[in-house]
């Protein structure tokens, strides 16, 4: 189920967050009860087969919890990380494990048919968190099973995140946050179905048909190739960041303060910047997980090298089985480790929009191949009249390249004007009603970060 499909916007959400608001000052067995519920709906539309196996998943997370906090072994808990991420492992890289030995040995192994649960990425890295955090002892107790269920399958975040700590979970459980009002929430939820639905979604058909064409062979003009590859980088974050901005609003309607995932990210004036803005739940699951354990920055310049290395290897194989990727993932390592030991003090919007618009080639094109092809054209000698699908988009490439600057410091100033606050939920409401026909009228848009 996605969060822009009919029966969640319309008969789903708002009848489950009436409910669930009417039992938040209960005892937390009735909150159990209906996030249970809710969780089982959302997951089981994706498939019987992948819900069992989400249910069998987090029953093994959890029996591994009980024997980490009973013997308290580095052993077992190191065991225990290996097997959480085995599913994921084995669902998402044995088809690439076997395209690749095809493709060195000349062999023809037959690809098995797989099924892929619903979020598996993001769930094993919160399993693997609610491990690391027990090992740690920065959990006072091992969670129950329905517990560690509840937080694993937790619907606004399980298929795209953001990336969640099973405290922050269980402080929602135990402690839900109750607002004076919902109007905050309610209004993230719309600007997050606005951003998806009437930006993103539009401007994927430009990015369809220029990577799609390079994929099939076709030749485009070198503005064309550069104003698609811009496009991707806006789909891209408004695509996300939308999911992200639905998920935070959602669990602020259910008393959970879902962190925050994106900090307008194209502002960044540095590669390192802008890690610190783009899916930032993933960097500080990388960071606290991988880099520090890892020796972190303290250490000697070539083992800090190696940890960035580890941590940029992991971070491409985890967004996709493909080589690109790792190419993608190492791109990054080069320019972070550039920045760090050559120019530390470099700061330039400029250069940093320059290459993580570069990166996102091999990030979106279907493989390597087609990612050189299209690199090459943005760089090569073709034509310099780009082509007319391209000019018709430019007036919402502008558009949402504007929405990219931090114009929420210039609202904010007006906040305690009543007219500007009136203006300002009619627009609100208005682009909500188009977002709702839109997401009616069109064909299932998946949410880019649901298939990682």
């Amino acid at each position: 189920m996605s969060f822009t499909s009919d029966i969640f916007l319309i008969g789903t959400l708002p009848f489950f967050a009436l409910i669930y608001q009417c039992f938040k000052t209960q005892k937390a067995t009735a909150r159990k009860a209906l996030l249970f519920f809710a969780n089982t709906l959302f997951l089981i539309w994706g498939g019987a087969g992948s819900f069992l196996l989400l249910c069998a998943f987090s029953l093994a997370v959890s029996f591994l919890a009980f024997l980490i906090s009973k013997t308290g072994k580095r052993y077992i808990f190191a065991l225990s990380v290996l097997l959480t991420i085995t599913p994921l492992l084995f669902c998402k890289y044995t088809l690439f494990a076997i395209r690749t030995i095809n493709s060195v040995t000349g062999f023809h192994l037959a690809a098995p048919s797989l099924i892929v649960p619903t979020g598996i990425s993001f769930l094993t890295f919160e399993a693997v968190s609610l491990l690391s955090d027990l090992y740690r002892g920065l959990l006072k107790e091992v969670p129950s099973p329905l517990n560690t269920w509840l937080y694993l399958c937790f619907f606004p975040t399980v298929t795209s995140g953001p990336i969640i700590r099973y405290k922050e979970f269980e402080d929602g459980l135990r402690n839900p946050f109750i607002p004076a009002d919902y109007t905050a929430a309610i209004e993230r939820i719309s600007i997050g179905l606005c951003k998806k639905t009437l930006i993103a979604n539009k401007l994927s058909l430009l990015v369809n048909y220029y990577y799609d064409g390079v994929a099939g062979g076709n030749s485009f003009s070198c503005p064309g190739l550069w104003i698609a590859s811009v496009t991707f980088s806006l789909q891209l974050y408004f695509d996300f960041s939308g999911y992200s901005d639905m998920a935070v609003g959602i669990g602020e309607l259910l008393g959970f303060r879902i962190r925050e995932n994106f900090a307008k990210p194209y502002q960044a004036v540095s590669i390192s910047d802008f890690w610190k803005r783009w899916h930032i739940s993933l960097t500080q699951w990388f960071r606290d997980y991988v880099y520090i354990p890892l020796g972190g920055n303290r250490c000697p310049k070539r083992r800090h090298i190696a940890n960035m290395l580890v941590v940029w290897l992991l971070t491409g194989f985890w967004h996709g089985a493909d080589w690109s990727f790792i190419v993608w993932g190492l791109g990054y390592f080069v320019l972070l480790v550039f920045e760090k030991y050559l120019t530390p003090n470099i700061h330039s919007r400029i250069y940093t929009l320059f290459f993580v618009n570069l990166l996102w080639v091999p990030f979106r094109a279907d493989s390597l191949s087609t990612a050189g092809r299209y690199i090459a054209g943005m760089f090569g000698a073709g034509s310099f009249l780009p082509e007319e699908k391209a000019l018709r988009f430019l007036p919402l490439i502008l558009a949402a390249i504007l929405l990219c600057f931090p114009l929420d410091r210039i609202f904010r100033k007006f906040d305690s004007n009543r007219f500007f606050s009136f203006v300002k939920g009619m627009v609100l409401i208005a682009l909500v009603f188009c977002a709702l026909c839109s997401a009616l009228g069109s064909a299932y848009a998946p949410y880019i970060y649901g298939k990682f």
